[in-house]
């Protein structure tokens, strides 16, 4: 590492671990939609969720304990979580894509977009009421990362020095409760939709994009979470970096980003 800037990891079971779990969700999905059991799906996502906790406690381990993230490990992660973040959005660009493909198409054959029969929901009540929610997670999210950006200048044991730390854990609980409120009413949202995914390319793009968002706000919290246990634990002082609060918070407001664009295209733009 001195010659380099480089650490040397040990071999760990976590990454054969994890494909080989993504090689059983694969096939226990394609088992459970042909009518056979879940139990294979389930044990894959199982032995995924073990596989990642592991992987990620020893990148954990590494980062705090061992100071093995030297500045040139930081910025290849930073890089590494701004190309995710970009493979994100492309992901979401395609289904954008889809809707507007699927709408030009119909208007210029002179049908109705949505299709007749599509009964939507009304964008400025559930659908408002969901983007004000995500909204203000963004909002507190930030303010929570500069709570932990003062705690991490702070002086260990000092008066602000817990002061930041509550007071960053308590904006990241809240930014939580706001996600897993999100995903709340957007299930109910599902149960009072009166289409369903098989009606038309619509019901298709709408329950396809809206589901793959639910899931990434999913992750979000999680990474938000993680980054509020960690706080708690004191890992972000002078010595130690905070990427693990700056991606969390990123990529939460990339969440915000695209369901802006959900709602203006999906909600907004069918009810219009």
């Amino acid at each position: 590492m001195a010659r380099s800037g480089y650490p040397l990891i040990p071999n760990g079971p976590w990454p054969a671990l994890a494909g080989l779990s993504a090689f059983g969700i694969a096939g226990g999905l394609a088992i459970w939609v042909h009518g056979a059991g879940i139990y294979p799906l389930v044990a894959g996502l199982l032995s995924l969720v073990v596989g990642l906790i592991g992987w990620w406690s020893d990148v954990i381990c590494e980062a705090t304990y061992k100071g093995m993230h030297t500045s040139l490990v930081l910025r290849n992660e930073r890089i590494g979580i701004f190309l995710f973040i970009l493979s994100e959005a492309f992901f979401f660009v395609s289904f954008f894509w889809a809707l507007i493909h699927f709408k030009v198409g119909e208007l210029s054959y002179g049908y109705k977009w949505p299709p007749t029969g599509v009964d939507v929901m009304d964008p400025f009540r559930v659908p408002l009421f969901n983007l004000a929610v995500l909204l203000c997670s963004g909002a507190t999210a930030q303010t929570a990362q500069g709570y932990v950006k003062a705690f991490n200048q702070s002086y260990l044991f000092s008066e602000k020095y817990y002061r930041n730390k509550w007071l960053g854990v308590v904006w990241f609980f809240i930014s939580i409760v706001l996600g897993v409120g999100f995903l709340a009413v957007q299930v109910w949202e599902y149960t009072q939709c009166k289409f369903s995914i098989a009606d038309s390319a619509f019901g298709s793009v709408f329950f396809v994009t809206t589901g793959f968002h639910g899931s990434h706000v999913f992750i979000g919290v999680v990474f938000l979470a993680v980054a509020m246990v960690r706080l708690y634990c004191g890992h972000f002082s002078k010595s130690h970096n905070f990427l693990n609060v700056w991606a969390a918070v990123w990529y939460w407001h990339f969440v915000d980003l695209i369901w802006i664009f959900l709602f203006v295209m999906m909600y907004w733009g069918a009810y219009s």
